[in-house]
């Protein structure tokens, strides 16, 4: 007994192995709650950035409160809970052990933190400015939106009344399509939610590419990103429920537009990931 209170450790089996598999299970412990932490802080950077860009621009309000306590409560909540049952990487044994007074964000993690959430940031703005710029509204035109005024300084191409495209409801535009902010504001929303689903995905491990842990190796993952991924689009093709988010349907060239700047993502991830295990 006198033993058992001056050891650091206990063996209850008297086998060395038991040793082995306890370190592997707290290394996969400790790089979950990083990959939690490191998902949400990117995320949160990247809605910061897109706000706070918008506002430096002078663009109209890019995504409203709502978009954002929808985000935030619905669309994070989920993957991040899912990341704490991701499996340990491959050799996660061969490493060597980190010390002791290690911090939990190097300088590493912050430039990654930078770097991936200032993309969300940049393309969710980027989807906004690009929604317009399909319908001839220059980005000059869009930043004095507050100043507009249907005459020949504010007349864009292949739309009805200029002014009203910078409003909610909207007006008519080319090819009989309603060119209007809830629109713009749908396609930031749901590149957005992209690319916070994909970066969700790449969470699966640090270090290792996708290729070599690919995001099924977690199944509530998979789950934890399809479930957000449907409300999402419920919230889009629900009428009453698109109302009330003044949300709209997209289009095919509305997801072209989207997956052009959502997937980058993951080309970024990648890159980190492989700057890391160098």
């Amino acid at each position: 007994e006198v033993a058992k209170q001056a050891a650091d450790m206990v063996l209850a089996d008297d086998n060395f192995a038991t040793i082995v598999a306890a370190v592997e299970e707290g290394r996969a412990i400790y790089a979950n709650m990083k990959a939690f932490i490191n998902f949400l802080i990117t995320c949160n950077i990247g809605e910061v950035a897109a706000v706070f860009l918008a506002t430096l621009l002078g663009l109209p309000e890019v995504l409203g409160p709502l978009h954002l306590l929808w985000v935030n409560l619905v669309t994070d909540g989920p993957p991040a809970t899912a990341l704490g049952f991701n499996p340990p990487d491959p050799g996660n044994m061969q490493r060597p052990p980190r010390g002791r007074n290690d911090p939990l964000v190097t300088k590493f993690t912050f430039v990654r933190y930078l770097l991936t959430g200032g993309y969300v940031g940049l393309a969710t703005v980027a989807s906004f400015i690009h929604y317009y710029s399909r319908f001839g509204v220059q980005p000059a035109a869009l930043m004095s939106w507050t100043t507009c005024d249907d005459g020949a300084a504010h007349k864009i191409s292949d739309i009805s009344v200029a002014c009203d495209a910078f409003k909610v409801v909207g007006t008519l535009g080319a090819a009989n399509r309603i060119v209007s902010k809830a629109a713009a504001s749908t396609v930031a929303l749901t590149t957005l939610v992209c690319m916070e689903m994909l970066r969700a995905l790449c969470a699966v491990s640090e270090r290792e590419s996708m290729l070599r842990k690919p995001p099924w190796t977690n199944r509530f993952l998979l789950l934890g990103v399809a479930l957000p991924s449907i409300l999402h689009l419920a919230v889009l093709y629900c009428p009453p429920l698109a109302a009330i988010f003044q949300l709209v349907p997209l289009t095919k060239d509305d997801w072209r537009s989207i997956a052009c700047f959502a997937l980058p993502l993951v080309l970024l991830e990648e890159l980190l990931k492989l700057l890391a295990r160098l």
